[in-house]
């Protein structure tokens, strides 16, 4: 029997409009299922979900690198992981060298720090809901110091990820992690945070087996929790790697694709058990 659920948030749970659908919402809450969020965003913006969905779960921000409760509406931290201090600060001098026309940014555990106010930046607000503070010289060393979870480049065009990873792989520097979680934007996190940690961090302290755990999830970042549960779902607009991977494929993100993965795939799965 299925006794908790990860999922993915964007081209998973939420729709192109970034949007929980009303049925999605409501199998969620029938399937009375323990449910927590596994994201490459930061807590604040899961926060308008969790509510939504009325989750008393532990989360999972920055894909791995913060664990977290969300508890009359305040956030209780469980496990952070932040890039240390000495490695964010360099690759993030490195890349304002390197790639000034970029749309880049940072996240500490409170608020996200961007370059400059790009048209990539107010797509995001748009879609996430976050409102970012502009990057200041005299306070960048604090932030690091105080701790960074993720460093985020957005192209919108889809072409200069592939070279811009390679590139920062090619410094060498010692525990980042460098994923595209799609084709528009490229994070850097502490290599500890994998959403594969964050799923076995929470396995472990609710004492659940492997069987007892199915996730969601359409992007490359996913693979690594797809591993650490016993159902892998893969949704039916992830590419085409991703859907190898999985158990299952459910419908796209656009067609209900977890309320139809979690009536279809996981409660027959159970009858079935």
């Amino acid at each position: 029997m299925i006794k908790q659920i990860f999922l993915d948030m964007d081209g998973t749970l939420l729709d192109d409009q970034g949007d929980i659908t009303q049925q999605t919402r409501e199998t969620i809450k029938n399937a009375n299922i323990p449910v927590t969020l596994v994201s490459a965003r930061a807590p604040q913006e899961m926060i308008v979900a969790i509510d939504q969905l009325a989750l008393d779960a532990p989360q999972v921000a920055f894909n791995g690198g913060l664990i977290y409760q969300w508890q009359t509406d305040q956030m209780h931290v469980i496990r952070a992981n932040t890039i240390a201090s000495g490695v964010g600060e360099q690759l993030m001098r490195w890349l304002l060298d390197n790639y000034a026309a970029m749309s880049l940014s940072y996240y500490t555990q409170d608020e996200w720090v961007v370059s400059d106010m790009s048209p990539e930046v107010n797509r995001e607000i748009e879609f996430t809901g976050l409102v970012p503070r502009l990057l200041n010289t005299a306070t960048f060393s604090e932030d690091v110091q105080n701790g960074i979870f993720k460093i985020m480049l957005i192209d919108l065009s889809g072409k200069l990820l592939d070279d811009i990873q390679t590139a920062i792989l090619a410094l060498n520097l010692t525990g980042i992690n460098v994923q595209q979680s799609d084709k528009e934007h490229l994070e850097i996190t502490s290599d500890v945070a994998e959403k594969a940690f964050g799923v076995a961090y929470i396995v472990e302290q609710k004492s659940l087996k492997k069987s007892e755990t199915a996730a969601f999830g359409d992007g490359q970042n996913d693979l690594s929790m797809f591993d650490e549960v016993g159902l892998a779902v893969a949704m039916g607009n992830a590419p085409l790697n991703v859907r190898q991977a999985g158990d299952y494929v459910t419908k796209t993100n656009q067609e209900n694709g977890v309320a139809y993965g979690i009536q279809q795939i996981l409660l027959q799965h159970d009858n079935i058990e």
